[in-house]
């Protein structure tokens, strides 16, 4: 099995697709926010405070590139896309992008209240709208599979990326 790489914004359902997926596949699952929690030592909206977004990018590009080395289902931070180094890393990559309407992905932002997003604690719901717009040329442009998350359950997801993978 290559990895498949997961994209979409914050909201979309990575971390909850990559762990269904994984277990289905029974491949290893790498959530990178969580990994980068746990080596950065502090919550990302803390470091982004202190340290800045570019210094988070980077040790974001490290561990992308660093995850790929092992076959593994990779839950993406929303803005990995971001960095050209990230786009190269991931151009011949299987890179599903798990895509929602922007007024479901706000709706998901605000009513989560285990994943505290730095981007979403600084911008209003028409801030948001508009960062989901403003990266989401970048989102397709990568993506080898699309799926709509907006209105399916976990299951039904997994079961679109896997058939769409098997095909």
């Amino acid at each position: 099995m290559k990895s498949i790489v997961l994209i979409g914004f914050m909201g979309a359902g990575k971390t909850t697709i990559s762990k269904e997926l994984a277990a289905a596949l029974e491949a290893r699952v790498v959530d990178m926010d969580d990994v980068l929690v746990e080596r950065i030592g502090q919550p990302i909206s803390e470091y982004f405070e202190e340290h800045g977004e570019a210094s988070f990018r980077e040790h974001e590009t490290s561990l992308l590139k660093e995850a790929l080395n092992e076959a593994s289902v990779i839950a993406t931070g929303g803005g990995v896309i971001l960095q050209q180094e990230n786009q190269k890393v991931l151009s011949d990559k299987l890179v599903v992008y798990l895509k929602a309407d922007a007024n479901v992905l706000v709706q998901r932002i605000r009513e989560d209240k285990i994943n505290v997003r730095p981007l979403a604690i600084k911008n209003d719901d028409g801030d948001l709208k508009r960062l989901f717009f403003s990266r989401e040329k970048l989102y397709e442009k990568l993506a080898k599979i699309t799926v709509d998350t907006s209105k399916k359950l976990p299951q039904e997801i997994v079961n679109e990326i896997m058939q769409q993978v098997a095909s």
